[in-house]
């Protein structure tokens, strides 16, 4: 049947060239994708087919039980700072928060010791640990340097005094028989203990309770043969970690506002190391004893792991004057071991909110 003039413009008009030309494209699209898609899966067969598996290595089930074979000496670190004996914090003041005073204190002096005691003994599985450092960083009591202090503390400077000591006689005595040897780093120097209402300078190693604090310990562990107690009336002092050297010092020199001064920590290392590095061009020899690898404090209350710097926590946890500028740190203190080659690792804040 012939098509009328109409019927032929129609069928030859713009639009439908148009649509014929774009199923044409489409079609030499689909087309060259099912080549491009061919050649896809011909590589890929060719590839995975040049695939062998990996045999299976020897099964070691039979060794899992097996006792460790025990080759790489490390030493154990235990970071005591902060305690504040005699402070005394009542929870309603804090919403809850925290709680504390001198019992809560010596409780949790102790539960560091015995959990830092089996975190060391499951190590043992690996490494040998015969050596135990122990890090005193200062704040050890409450003191009387702020008057609010004075009228909230649970008893006089003295007093204090007496009970730190004795507690932490109590953390050296449940750590000796555990080790070969420990080795107590005791630093005086520090802001909760000065006996001035300023920090001084010269002799503020030995006019403070804490010097006090740290020659009664030294008396009350001297009857254990195996602790090495080192006493340094100083603001700071490199202690050596087998091949680690640590200046350690309480950190209350550094300048701070409302949190941690990173800024503040930084500038003194660098100026640390800049002091350190001068006296030792003058005299290589000193590198050794006056050379440090990490500076390890206390003062501000929350545990920070640098490469630089350590900071432990506090024993105490927040007050009121943390909880006033809304931060809250709980109560902790830090360990961790040292490798003679690779230095620092594991290590562990404990959380000593809960004592049991």
């Amino acid at each position: 049947m012939a098509l009328s003039k109409e019927e032929v413009r129609n069928a030859h008009s713009e639009k439908v060239e148009e649509l014929k030309r774009q199923v044409s494209d489409g079609e030499r699209r689909l087309d060259s994708y099912r080549k491009e898609h061919g050649k896809l899966d011909v590589f890929f067969d060719s590839v995975l087919s040049c695939i062998e598996p990996i045999l299976p290595f020897k099964s070691e089930l039979d060794n899992i039980n097996s006792p460790s074979v025990v080759n790489s000496l490390v030493h154990a670190v235990f970071h005591v700072t902060d305690s504040h004996m005699g402070a005394v914090q009542l929870p309603d003041e804090i919403e809850g928060f925290n709680e504390f005073n001198p019992e809560i204190c010596d409780n949790r002096n102790i539960a560091f010791i015995r959990r830092g005691v089996n975190w060391v003994e499951l190590h043992r599985n690996s490494y040998k640990i015969d050596t135990c450092h122990v890090l005193f960083t200062g704040d050890l009591i409450s003191g009387d340097i702020h008057d609010e202090l004075m009228i909230t503390n649970a008893f006089p400077s003295p007093e204090q005094v007496v009970r730190a000591a004795q507690s932490h006689a109590k953390q050296i005595a449940l750590l000796a028989p555990k080790f070969e040897r420990v080795i107590v780093e005791f630093i005086t120097e520090d802001n909760h203990s000065r006996l001035t209402k300023k920090p001084q300078a010269k002799e503020a190693g030995m006019n403070t309770f804490n010097y006090l604090v740290g020659k009664m310990l030294q008396l009350y562990v001297s009857a254990h043969d195996n602790v090495e107690f080192n006493l340094h009336p100083m603001n700071e002092k490199v202690v050596h970690v087998l091949n680690r050297n640590y200046l350690i010092k309480h950190g209350h020199g550094i300048k701070a506002w409302m949190g941690i001064p990173f800024y503040g920590i930084e500038r003194m290392i660098a100026r640390e190391s800049t002091a350190r590095q001068n006296m030792i061009m003058q005299d290589i020899n000193r590198a050794k004893d006056i050379g440090f690898h990490k500076i390890v404090m206390g003062h501000f209350h929350t545990p920070i792991d640098h490469w630089l710097y350590s900071m432990g926590g506090s024993v105490s946890g927040t007050d009121a004057y943390d909880h006033q500028a809304g931060r809250y740190s709980p109560p902790s203190q830090s360990a961790w071991l040292v490798h003679p080659k690779y230095g620092e690792f594991d290590r562990i804040n404990f959380n000593l909110t809960h004592t049991d």
